[in-house]
């Protein structure tokens, strides 16, 4: 995990965005903090999202575990692959306030966002077999389109505004920048012997 950690968030240090990468016991702090947004969603989405039979969470969580299995696992995608990220991305409908994550989360990753683009491409073009069930899981008309575009930006350091949503939740720099604040582990060195105090 930790080389993770510097991988994805490291990019971002190295670009400015943040001071520095947390420690993976404040990331693990972290993680449960975020839990309950991971495990949720918005009004908007609710809205958007429900609108079909494809779209109720007893039909379409089955399906997106299908499409892609990495999905049963709810963490961080620190340590997840590109093609992962992006299996998710276009197979769950997220507004754009949240896609700030997903998307730093790809841009950390050499291709992440090329990636994105070109699966997008082919949802939103019908040249996948997945296109027709894709459509209809995200529920929402050109949301695959629009992640081309949000893509594109994202190459740019231009991610969607977060609105009213939790910005520690909205993106990865945000999720670092909570996690960096929180109180680390003691050093190994707390547990052993002070043998040059004890020996004034």
């Amino acid at each position: 995990m930790r080389e993770a950690i510097e991988a994805r968030v490291g990019f971002f240090v190295k670009n400015g965005l943040l001071a520095k990468v947390p420690s993976p016991w404040q990331v693990k702090v972290g993680w449960m903090a975020m839990l309950p947004i991971t495990l949720s969603e918005s009004a908007r989405e609710r809205e958007r999202s429900r609108r079909t039979w494809l779209g109720q969470v007893p039909v379409r969580v089955p399906l997106q575990v299908l499409y892609n299995p990495r999905q049963l696992i709810a963490d961080t995608g620190l340590a997840n692959e590109p093609r992962q990220i992006v299996r998710h991305v276009i197979s769950v409908y997220h507004e754009d306030a949240f896609l700030g994550y997903d998307l730093q989360l790809l841009q950390s990753h050499p291709g992440g966002l090329a990636l994105l683009r070109r699966e997008a491409e082919r949802v939103a073009s019908g040249e996948t077999r997945w296109a027709p069930l894709l459509s209809r899981l995200v529920g929402w008309p050109g949301y695959h389109e629009g992640l081309i575009a949000l893509a594109d930006r994202a190459e740019r350091f231009e991610y969607p505004d977060p609105l009213d949503l939790d910005r520690r939740f909205a993106s990865l720099v945000g999720f670092a920048e909570l996690c960096a604040s929180m109180p680390d582990w003691p050093a190994r060195e707390f547990y052993g012997f002070d043998l040059d105090r004890l020996a004034r």
